[in-house]
C-alpha cells in the first residue's frame, strides 16, 4: 500500500482556509492509496475551550469532506477532528474511502479540560484489515494494547498534535521510535506516526504553563515505520506491505504506562492537572453550549 502521512501547519486556522490548505497537499501527491493526517487535522490542535467553535456536529461535515476527497483522489483518507454529540466534546479520528466512512475512534484521555474523555474502542475495520487508531497520548497506554492484542491488524496508526521542547529533539525522536518500533515489532505491521508543526496555542492548568516555560513547539517528525524503503519523491511516505497479523511478542508496560515517567511528575502534577481540568470541562462547556 501506498501511504502518505502529511505534517500541517498547525498555525493556520479556520475550517474552510484548512480543508483547501490540505486538499492543496493531497492534490501534489503521486498515486496515494491512503492519506494519513493528524490529530485534529481539520480544526489544528489547541488545547483550550477556543477550539470548541470548530466542533462538528456528529461528524457529518467531517464525514462529507472525506469522502470527497477520498472520491475525487482515489485514496482512503484519515482525519483528525473534533466532534459535537449529546452536548459533549470529542476528540476523534475517522477513516473514510470511496465508498463512504469506514469507522471512527475517540481518545480516551483527552485533554480534560476540552473533551469528553472515557474508555473508547480503537479498532477500524477496512477492506485492507483492521487499523489500530491510537490517538496521541492513549498510544502510550495500557488501555489501547488492551483493544488491540488479541486483533489481527494490518495497520497502526498514531495521529499526533504533541508538543515538545524543540531543544531536545534527540529525546523527542528516541521516545517516538520506541513507541513505535515496540508497536512494529509486536505485530509485525507498519506504524504510522504523523503530527503537525507550528506554535503551542494557549493550554490551561499547569502543564501548560510549564510547556509555554520552556517554549514548546509542534515539531513535526512523522515518519512512517516498517523495513522497507522510506520516501517517496519527497514526502514523508512509503510503499509497504498489508497483511493482517497477529500480536507476536508481548508488550511490558509500566503500570498503565508504555514509557517509564516520573511518578513524582505524575502524582504531583499530571493527576491534579486532569481533575481540575475535568471540573473546568463541566462548567464551561453548558455555558458554551
Amino acid at each position: 500500500m501506498r501511504i502518505f502521512a502529511l505534517e500541517l501547519d498547525n498555525d493556520i486556522k479556520g475550517l474552510e482556509e484548512r480543508k483547501e490548505y490540505i486538499e492543496s497537499m493531497i492534490a501534489k501527491l503521486p498515486s496515494p492509496e491512503l492519506v494519513v493526517l493528524p490529530e485534529l487535522a481539520l480544526c489544528s490542535y489547541m488545547a483550550c475551550e477556543q477550539i470548541w467553535k470548530y466542533a462538528d456536529d456528529k461528524g457529518k461535515d467531517t464525514a462529507e469532506w472525506a469522502i470527497r476527497m477520498a472520491r475525487k483522489y482515489h485514496t482512503y483518507i484519515g482525519v483528525g477532528y473534533l466532534d459535537k454529540d449529546e452536548g459533549d466534546f470529542y476528540n476523534r479520528y475517522m477513516i473514510a474511502g470511496e465508498g463512504g466512512v469506514l469507522g471512527t475512534v475517540t481518545k480516551s484521555e483527552g485533554e480534560s479540560a476540552v473533551f469528553k474523555r472515557g474508555w473508547f474502542d480503537n479498532v477500524i475495520s477496512t477492506p485492507f484489515g483492521k487499523v489500530g487508531v491510537a490517538i496521541c497520548y492513549d498510544s502510550r497506554r495500557k488501555h489501547f494494547y488492551d483493544n488491540v492484542k488479541n486483533e489481527e491488524l494490518s495497520l497502526i496508526l498514531f495521529p499526533h498534535g504533541a508538543p515538545a521542547d524543540p531543544k531536545k529533539a534527540e529525546d523527542e525522536i528516541k521516545g517516538n521510535d520506541y513507541l513505535c518500533g515496540t508497536y512494529m515489532d509486536a505485530f509485525g505491521v507498519p506504524v504510522v506516526y504523523v503530527n503537525s508543526f507550528g506554535k503551542l496555542e494557549y493550554m490551561p492548568g499547569t502543564m501548560g504553563k510549564m510547556m509555554a516555560d520552556h517554549g514548546f513547539l509542534m515539531n513535526g517528525r512523522s515518519k512512517i515505520y516498517f523495513s522497507e524503503g522510506q520516501g517517496i519523491d519527497g514526502f514523508i511516505a512509503a510503499n509497504v506491505p498489508i497483511e493482517a497479523k497477529k500480536l507476536k511478542r508481548e508488550i511490558r508496560f509500566y503500570s498503565k504506562d508504555l514509557i517509564r515517567g516520573n511518578l513524582i511528575f505524575r502524582y504531583l502534577i499530571l493527576n491534579p492537572d486532569t481533575k481540575a481540568g475535568i471540573k473546568a470541562y463541566n462548567q464551561k462547556k453548558g455555558d458554551f453550549i
